[in-house]
């Protein structure tokens, strides 16, 4: 083995000085020639590698122990790695003992049945597909040696865990929670004629805006969505987070800036520093488009006056009503009394936004950054389980976190914040507490003398390696 090393390492060191005889390359040219280099050594080391173990299991009679015998020598596998594509010579054996044939080395080396492409670069697609098409990633990737199929099938079999909230509970007066929606088109089949579209609730806890900066920025802002866009099951997941994440006697206020929808009305009420605000965007916008039709009475500047001055709820519905009775048609008409409800029905909370002291509006900007940028702007259709999955990878990766080969192992029941509030309800109902649900597994630690044994040991764990 030691032999095969010094050959490829002394090959890699032949084309690296010969890439440097010329001198008048650029420096981006010589990356790439020497990134390519050094992956095409990395390749055969890899390869060289898995050859000596199968060597080693064919070798070890002793260690099969009358058990593995084999059947077919030099099967070869090829598998897409970060480093290129792998050619891998692999024994096919029979177990005495199980009635079943298998490939030992696919156990040693951690690789899934029928698998082609390694999970880390499976991570890697999807991960570069949050951002760009399915296409471009492919060939971001792997240079094309997938296809946008092949990335789409990764985005469907990911998992994505939940956002961890470890260490020390921190500490604060009021938190603002920004929730507001994406409208996204979804595919038709056929030749189905009209739009189809699905809504897509998102919620951001931040400890409010920091204005201190040329750019206001938003202070720890983690965002949350649902991969089945279950609204109550959202809640749940903000709730759990918060209990987890923040001191929550030290909670002054919670406010939830939206626009008024219902779904974010059914916010987390069980906290009773909750408080609702609409959000600014929102009204500023609704109130601009009712004053364009009455543009000589200054409707803005009347209904800023009594919202924030005079403060009389009963003179903003008269003084509404005295302006729908006024419109110059039926369709102003049904829009101001539309609006004239929507101020009743959220004067408390359009009032909150107008204090001095609350932050500005982003439930918007949001929304455009963390979805629109990648789901609704172009003109794209996508499928309701596809768009799940990768939002829930965007908002995971916009959160600070990464994708990795973890995230494609098969699912087992994992804790969620969901469950976590779920359980804090029922404690808080039945007055018990049992904290087990925040605790880790404890992972099964194997202490194997061989490679055979190792296989020996896995056999009927990995049953889905077999044939």
């Amino acid at each position: 083995m030691k032999d095969i090393i010094h050959y490829i390492a002394d090959e890699l060191v032949e084309k690296v000085l010969e890439n440097f005889k010329n001198t008048n390359m650029h420096l981006n040219d010589l990356c790439e020639l020497l990134l390519a280099d050094c992956k095409e050594a990395a390749c055969k080391l890899t390869e060289a590698y898995a050859q000596a173990c199968n060597l080693q299991l064919r070798q070890d009679k002793a260690g099969r122990r009358n058990r593995l015998s084999i059947r077919e020598k030099n099967r070869e596998r090829i598998v897409l790695t970060e480093i290129g594509t792998l050619h891998i010579p692999r024994d096919y054996y029979y177990d005495k003992k199980t009635k079943q044939y298998l490939y030992p080395l696919d156990l040693m080396l951690g690789l899934e049945k029928y698998e082609r492409v390694l999970a880390s670069v499976k991570a890697k697609l999807v991960e570069t597909a949050a951002s760009v098409s399915y296409a471009k990633s492919a060939q971001l990737v792997t240079g094309g040696a997938v296809s946008r199929q092949t990335v789409r099938n990764q985005i469907l079999h990911i998992q994505i865990p939940q956002l961890p909230a470890e260490g020390e509970k921190r500490r604060c007066e009021e938190l603002h929670i920004f929730a507001d929606e994406d409208h996204v088109h979804l595919q038709k089949p056929g030749k189905e004629k009209g739009k189809k579209h699905q809504i897509v609730p998102l919620i951001t806890v931040t400890e409010g805006i920091d204005t201190n900066k040329k750019r206001h920025h938003t202070k720890e802002a983690k965002s949350f969505v649902d991969e089945d866009f279950d609204t109550k099951r959202l809640w749940q997941t903000v709730s759990g987070y918060l209990s987890k994440r923040y001191d929550l006697e030290s909670l002054e206020h919670i406010y939830i800036h939206g626009d008024g929808g219902s779904w974010i009305q059914n916010g987390p009420e069980e906290y009773a520093q909750t408080e609702h605000v609409i959000d600014g965007f929102h009204f500023e916008r609704e109130l601009k488009r009712i004053s364009g039709y009455y543009k000589k009475k200054q409707v803005r500047q009347k209904i800023g006056y009594l919202l924030t001055k005079k403060e009389r709820k009963d003179l903003a519905e008269k003084y509404l009503q005295e302006l729908a009775e006024s419109a110059e048609d039926e369709k102003i008409k049904e829009k101001t009394e539309q609006f004239g409800t929507y101020l009743k029905n959220h004067w408390e909370a359009i009032k909150k936004r107008r204090k001095k002291d609350m932050p500005g509006s982003c439930t918007e900007g949001q929304v455009s950054h963390l979805l629109s940028k990648r789901f609704s702007r172009d003109p794209m259709g996508w499928s309701k389980v596809g768009l799940g999955k990768l939002s829930a990878a965007r908002i995971h990766l916009k959160n600070g976190e990464k994708l990795g080969a973890e995230n494609f192992q098969e699912k087992k029941e994992s804790w969620t914040y969901s469950a976590y509030a779920e359980q804090l309800m029922q404690e808080v109902l039945h007055k018990t507490y049992d904290w087990s649900i925040t605790e880790e597994r404890t992972p099964m630690i194997y202490d194997l003398a061989s490679g055979t044994q190792q296989v020996l040991r896995q056999i009927g764990t990995y049953r889905n390696l077999w044939n």
